[in-house]
């Protein structure tokens, strides 16, 4: 777990614990929560609270600092021992309102550790209603890293704004890491642009959002941390709890790239603890940065056994993940689905990702404990196009062998959310809807390993990836694209593509 260690020892803080007449010594951060002793503390205690709700004790709440994980007692007080630890957070229950602070979640405290032996830490929530459906906001990587990246962040930010004020009531945010690109400066910079969406968003840590100046995990995301919160914690939305955790193992010595795809084990375990308190029945929603597991790769993160075991008894579990800068559905068992979303920025702020699919965002809604809709909003891009079509003579492309216009009979549809529980059709000219083979689809793995969206192959100059948008390689291993080879003379072609939600997205090209 990504632990930062102050001055104190624990056995120098336990002493300074029973004798109560000296400070524990910690760096002192500005700004930071405060709130006077009233609770009479037990021995060996050094952080305590309480919890209201509309003024009154509520017992029950989860609080933790990213080690302990208890409940309050019919007081609404909890109390703990904690070194190291930089917040103390709550897993805001279902029938209260998310605290916030100039729109961002505030569902955690900061301590500081200067002022005195034994620190308290209130909590002081309002009741709504229970959300009986809900929708959260996905975005995945904006990763802004020079000013142009934020003017161009910046110029993205209304249509967002629309987007989430377009969905139904009760909505939440949430931003799957990588959210600046190794500029820790730039934290504030996207807080402060984010406020305009209207919803608060979550944040998760990706492997850019630590200091890449910081040669360990457990110091990297300090500036994650001190302008976002914690890296790790949970809150409860209607019959859904849901979970934020740090899946990069970050050690930066030999370049920003020195990094691995783990959970650590403290996290695994404060995860068992903080799941201890959550009904079987709920649907579980994870938020993290780096996928635990590809449809199209062997890559995955090297513990995610561990992960999938703490949440295989829930009745639904939503893993949701970013950093590839694509599209796709990883079905990891019949109650766990993982889905990975393209990136905000493309592929290094240029128009498309490098799967072919728009930049954008998408949407999850919810219904009681299930998962009743999903879908991904292209920037700029009506919501009804989920797929671009190619004639011939660019569908060639897909093949990196070959070139523009060289002789080939097929047409290429690009899916770009497809999955395998997709049912896709194609019609030519007057015909009737034929569902399409299996063997239809490319699959980079029968085909010397590389199936490329054209489009993104087009942006390449004389072979060559343009220095500004350096990113913009074409995906080896996109598995959503599809061939349909049409009758000599065709006018029209269309592609027609059911998904397991009952949504109905059609393409047409005509053979002018």
């Amino acid at each position: 777990m990504k632990l930062f260690r102050y001055m104190a020892s624990a056995m120098v803080a336990v002493s300074l614990l029973a004798s109560c007449s000296d400070d524990v010594v910690a760096e002192r951060r500005p700004g930071a929560d405060s709130d006077p002793l009233t609770i009479k503390t037990q021995f060996g205690k050094n952080l305590v609270g309480r919890v209201t709700v509309d003024g009154q004790p509520r017992q029950g709440v989860v609080v933790s600092d990213g080690i302990n994980v208890m409940t309050t007692d019919a007081n609404g007080e909890y109390q703990m021992y904690t070194t190291g630890r930089q917040h103390v957070f709550i897993s805001v229950p279902a029938d209260c309102e998310l605290p916030t602070l100039l729109g961002d979640p505030k569902f955690y405290k900061t301590l500081d550790y200067s002022d005195a032996a034994i620190i308290q830490r209130d909590f002081r929530l309002v009741s709504i209603p229970k959300k009986t459906e809900w929708t959260l906001f996905t975005m995945a990587d904006p990763q802004i890293g020079n000013e142009k990246d934020i003017t161009d962040f910046v110029g993205m930010i209304p249509r967002m704004a629309e987007f989430a004020s377009s969905l139904p009531s009760n909505v939440y945010g949430i931003s799957l890491g990588d959210i600046v690109w190794n500029k820790p400066e730039y934290f504030d910079t996207y807080a402060k642009e984010m406020r305009n969406i209207p919803v608060p968003v979550f944040s998760v840590i990706g492997n850019h959002d630590h200091n890449e100046g910081i040669k360990n995990d457990t110091e990297s995301d300090k500036d994650f941390r001190d302008a976002l919160g914690p890296t790790y914690y949970s809150v409860n939305i209607g019959d859904c709890h849901l979970v934020v955790l740090d899946d990069v193992f970050y050690r930066g010595v030999n370049g920003r790239n020195d990094y691995t795809g783990t959970i650590t084990e403290a996290q695994l375990e404060w995860l068992e603890k903080d799941l201890s308190y959550v009904d079987p029945d709920k649907a579980v929603i994870i938020g993290l940065h780096i996928p635990t597991k590809r449809r199209n790769s062997s890559t995955h993160v090297t513990n995610n056994q561990a992960l999938y075991d703490l949440v295989k008894d829930f009745r639904e579990v939503q893993i949701l993940s970013g950093h590839s800068h694509n599209h796709y559905t990883t079905t990891i068992a019949s109650n766990i689905t993982e889905t990975t979303f393209a990136a905000v920025m493309g592929a290094y702020w240029y128009p498309l990702c490098n799967d072919g699919s728009p930049r954008g965002y998408g949407a999850l809604d919810f219904k009681g404990n299930t998962l009743v809709n999903k879908y991904f909003i292209g920037d700029g891009c009506d919501r009804d196009y989920q797929m671009k079509l190619y004639r011939p003579e660019d569908a060639v492309l897909w093949n990196p062998s070959k070139n523009a216009g060289d002789p080939y009979d097929k047409i290429l549809a690009n899916i770009f959310c497809w999955h395998e529980d997709w049912t896709v059709e194609v019609k030519e000219d007057a015909g009737s809807w034929t569902v399409l083979p299996a063997s239809a689809r490319l699959i980079p793995s029968q085909n010397g390993g590389k199936c490329w969206d054209p489009d993104v192959r087009k942006c390449l100059v004389d072979g060559v990836i343009p220095a500004n948008h350096g990113g913009s390689a074409p995906e080896n291993n996109n598995d959503h694209m599809f061939l349909y080879t049409p009758q000599p003379g065709w006018q029209s072609v269309s592609f027609r593509a059911t998904d397991s939600f009952g949504n109905v997205y059609t393409e047409t090209i005509t053979n002018n």
